[in-house]
């Protein structure tokens, strides 16, 4: 194996970006450090011939959700461009869904959408050409925002959109070494699942373990009903058909961790808007849920053995171990998310009797009024006492993260194992080993909605022969540097 450095960075969450001819950028957009990244890549570029790194090349880990597929909408324009993707010419040659949601995930759609969020982030993906002609090397895991990765096509338009973005900036600059978009496909890797080096490091997004956005066949994603688009994850779903449009109103409202924070702030601040956004788009959700559900009840998903696909590192025991550990842990996080929905009814039910008592008193019925008041405080303080009592999947990462150490086992053990997902930055040591989580370079609303608002454009990196405590770091894009993270901000 070649001696290379690490630096893994995960949930970047890329979409429409950057307008090319309005010049604002998409509603949908999370991720707004092109720039920072580009300094960020250019910075570990010129101290990698420090003695530490040896003058090693990097090996840049993309750790899961690089692009956020789900929250990409637009369409192609009519006529030709609209014929080469989905063979018709006109909107309304389109299905009801296709106009309202945007394209499916089949490997056209999706090489398409790739394509237009190069068009909105031309900074970051000639960047990302800039690394890799100074030598360096790209790995690409998919994430649960990402999973279209699957689609050879889909591979082969990131680095064709790569090379077309360095060309022109090489053009523009007249500065940078050259390279061929044959160096450019040998030193970028797709991997279906996780990353393994012997003896070093494990890296895995980390969606398989949530019942949201887990995938019953990983290395298969295809739907067994259409092989030529993926399986459904419905907490894709609830994006497409939810979230996107709760977007056009709070730009910033998939952004709050957790989703039920924001529900809470969004019917505090404004809740006739925000029932009336549940109401009029929660059933569609509901109506694709239901027919994502009722397939897998029929028994039409079928689990094929992680451990029959020559694509992974691992032996086919470990592999089963890992797909095994991923599903069981799926299954249990579902009570996380029952008890997250039911605590957001009960938020509608108290905002929707609030509503029915005020109408009430002004319409002179004083006793419905004091009854409907009387229940909404009642399911109040049902609401406090259930929010303390559900079970907490807070820790989620890490519980995963010492299940994979002892799948992995001895024979197969690492100094680190390297999760993303949750867009929690964390280190934990787990005896011999470390759990990492290298976070998130977007923005995070943790308290109040907009307000108070923290971004720590975080990564793990990784000399070569090191194996200490792990270089958990935030990039100082105003310093031109990294910093150590300050955990304690973090949690």
């Amino acid at each position: 194996m070649e001696e290379r450095n690490l630096l893994v960075v995960s949930d970047l969450h890329l979409c429409e970006g950057i307008d090319p001819e309005g010049g604002k950028y998409s509603r949908q957009e999370d991720f707004l450090f092109d720039d920072a990244f580009a300094r960020f890549l250019c910075y570990h570029e010129k101290i990698k011939a420090q003695p530490r790194f040896g003058g090693r090349p990097w090996l840049l880990v993309f750790n899961g959700d690089l692009i956020d597929f789900p929250q990409m909408d637009a369409l192609p324009k009519e006529g030709e461009p609209l014929k080469r993707v989905k063979g018709v010419a006109r909107y309304v040659e389109l299905s009801a869904d296709e106009r309202n949601f945007g394209l499916g995930t089949t490997a056209a759609e999706s090489a398409w959408k790739l394509m237009r969020i190069a068009q909105g982030h031309q900074r970051f993906f000639a960047a990302v050409g800039w690394f890799i002609a100074h030598g360096n090397h790209v790995a690409i895991l998919k994430g649960n925002h990402d999973v279209e990765f699957h689609w050879p096509a889909v591979q082969e338009r990131f680095i064709v959109e790569v090379e077309r973005a360095y060309a022109h900036q090489r053009q523009m600059l007249g500065e940078g070494p050259p390279i061929t978009l044959d160096e450019l496909t040998e030193r970028t890797r797709f991997y279906p699942w996780f990353y393994y080096e012997p003896n070093r490091l494990y890296a895995e997004h980390g969606g398989q373990y949530e019942s949201s956005s887990h995938l019953p066949d990983y290395l298969h994603p295809e739907s067994p009903d259409d092989p030529a688009r993926l399986g459904v994850i419905w907490g894709n779903l609830f994006v497409r058909y939810l979230f996107n449009q709760i977007e056009d109103v709070h730009p910033f409202a998939d952004n709050v961790k957790p989703p039920t924070r924001y529900l809470v702030w969004a019917f505090r601040k404004d809740p006739f808007m925000t029932l009336g956004l549940i109401v009029t788009r929660g059933w569609i959700f509901l109506r694709a849920y239901w027919n994502v559900t009722r397939a897998a009840f029929e028994g039409r998903q079928v689990q094929k053995r992680a451990a029959d696909s020559d694509l992974v590192s691992l032996p086919a025991d470990v592999t089963e171990k890992i797909a095994v550990l991923a599903h069981r842990q799926a299954e249990d996080s579902r009570l996380e998310w029952i008890g997250g929905t039911l605590l957001i009814l009960l938020v509608v039910l108290v905002v929707a009797l609030i509503i029915a008592a005020g109408v009430s008193f002004l319409g002179g019925l004083w006793m419905v009024g004091a009854v409907c008041l009387g229940v909404a405080a009642l399911l109040y303080i049902v609401r406090l006492v259930a929010s303390r009592r559900l079970p907490s999947f807070d820790d989620l990462m890490f519980r995963v993260a010492q299940d994979l150490k002892e799948a992995l086992g001895a024979e197969h053990a690492v100094r680190y194992i390297v999760l993303g997902h949750d867009h929690a930055a964390a280190i934990e040591p787990m005896g011999d080993a470390w759990y990492v989580n290298t976070g998130t370079w977007v923005q995070i609303f943790e308290q109040r909605g907009p307000i108070e608002a923290r971004e720590k454009l975080t990564f793990f990196r990784l000399a070569w022969g090191y194996e200490g405590v792990p270089e958990l770091l935030c990039w100082d894009d105003a310093a031109g540097e990294p910093a150590w993270l300050r955990l304690g901000l973090i949690e």
